[in-house]
């Protein structure tokens, strides 16, 4: 029988507080939730944990018996995230990350500076490029890219959406007919992020 670990560690804290609302208070869930998993957990072990009146809890003889090792599945539990949030507060090393120019002013500055604040044992080094670096050959710890990701087994999160606008200096556009449409820029001199390849085609919305 695979047990529940949660609910054991809900049934000991009710024990511990003597009362299902105080637990569910210190536990910062439901009332009824605390409730069904007590439930839930008897009906598992096809017994009685729990003699239960309006106003007192008392533990029955096999509650007694599994209260026992709730207690210690609590104690691992808390042991458990004691290691993990002592590391979390101790980070330390060397963070290595890349990014194109178009965000590093932007978007990555705040974020590097917020980062810093909270793990300030940790160095950050930044290496600015329109590549697409290689990760694993070149020890970057994490890239913010911009556009698709190809095929990869790289972990992804989608940050935000990043809208290109079309432009023009006012220089150039003094000394030549404004287009009217997006066929009218076939006439004109236009500029690229090196990284796009020949075969990129802009899409217009709204023309």
């Amino acid at each position: 029988m695979k047990m529940d670990l949660n609910s054991l560690m809900i049934f000991a804290k009710v024990v511990e507080v003597n009362s299902f609302s105080e637990a569910a208070r210190r536990l910062k869930m439901p009332v009824s939730t605390v409730s069904r998993r007590i439930v839930e957990l008897e009906d598992q072990l096809g017994v009685r944990l729990l003699e239960r009146s309006t106003r007192s809890l008392r533990l029955t003889d096999v509650g007694s018996e599994v209260l026992e090792h709730a207690q210690h599945s609590a104690e691992l539990s808390e042991a458990v995230d004691g290691i993990v949030s002592n590391h979390l507060s101790n980070v330390s090393g060397v963070l290595r990350l890349s990014a194109p120019p178009s965000i590093s002013d932007s978007l990555l500055a705040p974020l590097v500076g917020a980062f810093q604040a909270s793990y300030p044992n940790v160095r950050v080094q930044i290496f600015i490029t329109e590549r697409i670096v290689d990760q694993i050959a070149e020890g970057v710890d994490l890239s913010f890219r911009v556009g698709e990701l190809e095929d990869s087994a790289l972990v992804a999160r989608k940050i935000l959406t990043y809208r290109h606008r079309l432009v023009a200096s006012p220089t150039y556009m003094a000394k030549c007919k404004p287009p009217r449409s997006p066929r009218d820029l076939l006439g004109h001199r236009l500029l690229a992020f090196s990284f796009w390849k020949p075969e990129n085609t802009w899409k217009f919305t709204h023309t």
